[in-house]
């Protein structure tokens, strides 16, 4: 079997919900969960895109990830997707369906979220180790989870139960064979 180490869009429903970077360069790689009903296929993530393209919503994120190790994309990375309040500008975003608690979360969904850390880290140069924000500042850059960023991104306590280490050490290795 042959190994996939850069992600793989399956959907892609670009979103409305979505601004300029103003010149920023993105420093932060945002962890998100979205709960969902998480079934076989590609319902969900399309479900997701049907969400964010509701001018409505006023919600985005660049991309999300699904149990399957499916993905879809929402938003460029060129763009500021609106997923983390007062951090939008510096990160990219990646969504999870996650089922119920997240505590069923697979080998796949790690492995296509690692993916776009991997993508995103040799892109833009965004370290593969946590990021640290403190108030409305960006301390560290790397890979945080949304309820990581505070008030300031939302006030968010996702992703939940969650293997941050995983992700990290698979993003890793991913990188360094893209």
């Amino acid at each position: 079997m042959h190994q996939r180490y850069s992600p793989h869009v399956d959907v892609r429903m670009l979103s409305p919900n979505k601004s300029s970077r103003g010149g920023a360069h993105p420093t932060l790689i945002v962890i998100h969960a979205t709960v969902s009903h998480n079934l076989k296929g590609l319902g969900d993530l399309k479900s997701i895109g049907h969400f964010f393209q509701n001018p409505a919503t006023e919600a985005s994120s660049h991309v999300c990830t699904d149990n399957e190790g499916n993905s879809a994309r929402y938003v460029l990375d060129g763009d500021k997707a609106w997923h983390c309040a007062g951090f939008n500008r510096m990160s990219l975003g990646i969504e999870q369906i996650l089922p119920a608690t997240g505590a069923e979360l697979t080998e796949e969904l790690y492995r296509e979220t690692a993916r776009w850390c991997a993508r995103w880290s040799k892109k833009y140069g965004i370290p593969l180790h946590r990021g640290a924000v403190s108030g409305t500042r960006v301390t560290k850059a790397g890979i945080i989870t949304h309820k990581e960023l505070g008030v300031y991104g939302g006030g968010h306590v996702d992703p939940g139960p969650y293997n941050f280490n995983h992700v990290v050490n698979l993003a890793r290795f991913y990188r360094s064979h893209i």
